[in-house]
């Protein structure tokens, strides 16, 4: 009767851990876990600070599109530590720019493009 090879990771593998834990006692479990909250936290943090940078970006985005577009006494008056009476005076600044380019800009752009469609 012939045996074939004989797998020794099979053998070996188990033991090598029960030596592991004889020698070392029950603080092998308790790396293990600590190992693992380790790379939870690891991943939390890492998801916390790609949030954080996505706001920050956002912000900083807002604050270049709010300074081409919006005169500084807009947004002066717009910023979020002014009282009441002067956030409603800056969101009518903004209120009748805006509507002052479309009537200025889009209304023109509309009657010139008519004229042309119909030539």
């Amino acid at each position: 009767m012939i045996k074939g090879p004989i797998d020794a990771d099979r053998y070996l593998k188990p033991l090598v851990l029960v030596l592991i834990v004889l020698w070392c006692g029950p603080e092998v479990f308790a790396v293990i876990e600590l190992t693992t909250l380790l790379e939870l936290l690891g991943a939390t943090l890492f998801l916390f600070a790609f949030g954080a940078s996505f706001r920050m970006l956002a912000v900083s985005i807002l604050d270049f599109i709010g300074r081409v577009l919006l005169p500084l006494e807009c947004r002066a008056l717009l910023r979020r530590g002014a009282g009441w009476g002067a956030m409603l005076v800056g969101f009518r600044l903004v209120f009748v720019n805006g509507v002052t380019l479309f009537v200025l800009c889009f209304i023109p752009f509309l009657i010139v493009s008519r004229l042309l469609h119909n030539v």
